[in-house]
């Protein structure tokens, strides 16, 4: 079994091409529209009927009652 690791040098044809500045400036803009039109755009929340969240709730708590009595007759 051979240790030895054979590493391939550099790809020394492709040439690396510089990014222009006016692409780096656009690139820079347009992140900064999208992180900006995130952070001041608020959607409006949806109102939540209080008769709604009394059922919600009540729900939940019938679910974590059946739960906690599986858990009790697990025992």
């Amino acid at each position: 079994m051979s240790n030895h690791v054979h590493l391939r040098p550099p790809d020394t044809r492709a040439a690396r091409r510089r990014v222009s500045l006016t692409d780096r400036v656009a690139l820079r803009l347009g992140l900064w529209l999208i992180l900006w039109s995130r952070r001041t755009r608020r959607t409006p929340r949806p109102r939540v009927d209080p008769a709604l969240r009394v059922q919600l709730e009540r729900e939940r708590e019938q679910r974590e009652a059946a739960a906690l009595a599986l858990m009790r007759a697990w025992r």
